[in-house]
């Protein structure tokens, strides 16, 4: 009698977690996004916004996201052969972060693992979030800022 209220009990802590993982799966944000639009802490549109930026939410609960200007000048040199300004300028403006997420609620929280900037490294990102059809918004409920992502791909 013990052994089939423990393989129950098993059961039911196997169900229950696998459920809760599949809930994380599940969740709206899944696939690739493309940056549309931007607003700084006082709520002024940053036009055009840019540079472009992408994220992904993979249903494992990681994200990429990569910031990359557009029309950035091509020079025909290693970049151990570039000046200090060449290569301030080749990367300026240029970040790429990736780490894990969760998702409660409207909720949104992402931890930063890695980052072209190691200062941000270990940090959380806090937003709340809502979907509108092919439409991502991200604000911070702190300030007015604002990013509304299109959705690229469906994951």
């Amino acid at each position: 009698m013990r052994v089939r209220i423990v393989v129950s009990l098993l059961f039911v802590c196997v169900f229950a977690y696998g459920t809760s993982a599949l809930a994380q799966h599940q969740t709206p944000l899944v696939g690739a996004w493309e940056r549309l639009s931007l607003k700084n802490d006082e709520g002024v549109d940053m036009q055009p916004p840019e540079p472009a930026a992408f994220v992904i939410f993979s249903a494992d609960g990681y994200y990429s996201q990569t910031v990359i200007p557009t029309g950035r000048n091509k020079l025909k040199k290693l970049l151990e052969d570039m000046t200090k300004e060449e290569l301030l300028n080749r990367f300026q403006l240029l970040f790429a972060w990736r780490g894990t997420y969760t998702v409660s609620g409207n909720t949104l929280t992402r931890r930063i693992i890695s980052h072209t900037n190691p200062n941000i490294e270990g940090t959380e990102l806090v937003q709340e979030f809502r979907i509108q059809g092919d439409l991502l918004i991200l604000t911070r409920p702190e300030s007015k800022a604002e990013a509304r992502f299109r959705r690229a791909q469906k994951g």
